[in-house]
């Protein structure tokens, strides 16, 4: 098994020209040379500054064949993006006469080294000559010798949560990844990786990577050494297949699993698509951030590299050091992140074995407290950036609507089993219990009567203003990608009965309904907030009504006391909303099952995938939760 440590040094010895020793050969260059060393310093060093060895060569005696290579080669290594030198004082005595000469070379990600050389030359018939050394370029070179930067970097900074504490953590992990050119069989590779945990989109992404590099190595999955050795014998599949390869190395992960899965993300060995992203500061050994909040936050965790500059003879080993930088370090993120709230978030949704979904915020504040996605497998982050159908959880926005358009929670409403608007028929997805008014139409969750309500007394417009009310439809600017919802105008009946009770082209996320839950906690709506100095940490609030907030707040309490989420766990002072979306086709079509909600100053949002009715399925999840951090003192 091929194991590399993984550092971010950069060292790259380049062709070994080998620079011919000038010896004190009479013969004078074609051309070139003037009357003074002076004057033959400034037209040699003119042209050093554009980089024209070719012409350089015309003031040099006696240059060697491959002067025009071998004199660049001795500071490629050095990678500069820009190299200056001026002359200072000259020196005569006699028929020789040495040039100081100050060369300034702008090192990428490090600053500028300044070096102080000494060029000689010569008097051949009243006509001055560079007698050339790759000493003249840096004093410590000899013939033969190159100049290399082996950058540095200071530990990566690290990622904060509440109250400063730590969410990231070093620990082993080998980095399973595929070289291209020793690839077979990418099928075989394929169908070998996926088996041993990776996604079928981390290996198409890296076998397409390789097939562009092939003598790269692209990484495509990393694994705990404790998960590495419980793979047993498909460790061994891996090890053998030809193309994989395997990095082993200490690096950070987050402190829990899901964290590490999204919000927080991973950090691991650079491909070939980021080193081109990030810029020549990076190196094929670079270890960077791969997604999350390490992805996004790469160069304020890394800081700015430093570096040694050495001489290095031809047989590789250094000669003499010539500079040292110090690395500038990288700055702390610190986030909203609260690893109790996030763990308990994490267990209560381990039983599931749906894809699933679910955000925690602090309803006071608007910070996220914790974001768990599932499958974690799967890089999209569908807590932040899902866009799915609300159901009945939107029911609070029409709730909202309705009151503004001057109905109230005893507002008569009626829940018949079905009903047809502009030819569509809907029917009841979580109950037809009889109601009498809009209170218990919430209560039961009745589609037909928030549709009948909504056609009566709600404007095309209306749907869409409320839920802008609660910040849908602003995308979030927190510090990692986040959906912020979407609810278009309804363009007949048919699609504002359908807007009513969150299905139609209603999309949002859970962290959306979290946000929405958090405002009729307070009263306040706020703009989810996860980075401190994100854009979003110091964004202004406005207030719900108030007649809006109180009712609401009563309406979400009868749910959990009598209503769609009765009888499912959750502790006493939980108001919650349940919901049902449908989505996709078939018949019956597959639903997803949707619980929003708060208690004390945490508020929530949970869907599950593929399942049943909100109440059943997720009412137990967040009641395990509730539990969890109740017990801590946290709700």
């Amino acid at each position: 098994m091929r194991r590399g440590a993984m550092t971010d040094v950069v060292r790259r010895v380049f062709a070994a020209t080998v620079f011919l020793a000038l010896t004190g050969a009479t013969l004078t260059a074609c051309g070139g040379g003037s009357g003074s060393p002076q004057a033959t310093m400034q037209d040699f060093v003119a042209a050093w500054n554009r980089g024209d060895w070719v012409d350089m060569s015309q003031f040099v005696e006696g240059p060697s064949p491959d002067f025009a290579t071998a004199g660049p080669a001795v500071t490629a290594g050095l990678e500069a993006t820009g190299a200056t030198h001026a002359v200072g004082v000259v020196t005569r005595k006699g028929s020789t006469a040495t040039a100081a000469v100050t060369s300034r070379y702008l090192l990428t990600g490090i600053g500028t080294w300044q070096v102080q050389s000494t060029v000689d030359l010569v008097d051949r018939s009243r006509h001055w000559l560079v007698e050339w050394s790759p000493s003249s370029i840096y004093p410590a070179v000899a013939p033969g010798d190159q100049l290399e930067l082996t950058r540095t970097w200071a530990p990566r900074a690290p990622i904060l949560g509440a109250g400063g504490t730590p969410l990231t953590a070093n620990e082993s992990i080998v980095v399973v990844g595929i070289e291209g050119s020793r690839v077979k069989n990418p099928a075989a590779v394929s169908a070998t990786l996926v088996a041993a945990g990776a996604t079928a989109t981390e290996v198409s992404t890296a076998l397409a990577a390789a097939v562009a590099h092939p003598s790269f190595f692209e990484p495509v999955f990393q694994l705990t050494e404790a998960r590495y050795e419980q793979l047993g014998g498909q460790a061994s599949t891996l090890y053998e297949i030809p193309g994989t390869v395997f990095q082993e190395t200490s690096a950070r992960t987050a402190v829990t699993p899901g964290l590490a899965a999204h919000l927080v993300g991973t950090v691991g060995p650079i491909t070939a698509e980021e080193l081109q992203q990030l810029g020549p500061s990076y190196s094929l050994t670079s270890t960077v951030g791969q997604t999350g909040l390490e992805s996004a936050y790469q160069t304020e965790l890394a800081g700015s590299p430093g570096g040694t500059v050495t001489v290095v003879g031809a047989d590789g080993k250094t000669v003499a050091t010539a500079a040292t930088f110090s690395p500038k370090p990288g700055m702390a993120l610190l986030t909203s992140i609260d690893p109790t709230v996030q763990l308990a978030a994490e267990a209560a949704l381990a039983p599931v074995t749906h894809d699933a979904a679910m955000v925690a915020v602090r309803a006071s504040t608007g910070q996220v407290l914790a974001a768990v996605s599932l499958p974690a497998a799967e890089q999209f982050d569908q807590a932040m950036e899902g866009e799915f159908a609300p159901g009945s959880t939107f029911k609070v926005i029409t709730s909202t609507a309705l009151m503004e358009a001057g109905l109230s929670p005893s507002s008569p409403a009626s829940c018949p089993p079905t009903l047809t608007v502009d030819g569509e028929v809907f029917h009841n997805a979580e109950g037809d219990a009889p109601v009498d008014d809009l209170a218990q139409a919430f209560t039961e969750s009745c589609n037909t009567a928030f549709i009948g309500l909504a056609s009566s007394d709600l404007q095309p417009a209306s749907l869409p203003a409320a839920a802008a009310l609660y910040g849908i439809g602003t995308t979030p600017k927190m510090g990692i990608a986040a959906f912020g919802g979407s609810v278009p105008t309804p363009e007949d009946g048919a699609a504002l009965a359908a807007t009513a009770i969150g299905q139609a082209q209603v999309v949002v996320s859970p962290l959306d309904l979290a946000m929405v839950a958090a405002a009729v906690d307070t009263g306040t709506v706020r703009a989810p907030r996860l980075v401190a100095g994100a854009p979003d940490d110091g964004a202004a609030t406005h207030a719900l009504p108030a007649v809006v907030t109180t009712e609401l707040r009563q309406m979400m309490a009868e749910v959990v006391a009598s209503g769609t989420a009765a009888g499912t766990g959750l502790p006493a002072g939980t108001y919650a909303k349940t919901g049902t979306a449908q989505y996709g086709s078939g018949s019956p079509q597959p639903t997803d099952a949707w619980l929003i909600g708060y208690r004390g100053d945490v508020a929530f949002a949970i869907v599950v995938q593929g399942t049943g009715n909100g109440g059943p399925t997720d009412g137990p999840i967040i009641a395990r939760f509730l539990d969890a951090i109740g017990s801590a003192g946290l709700a």
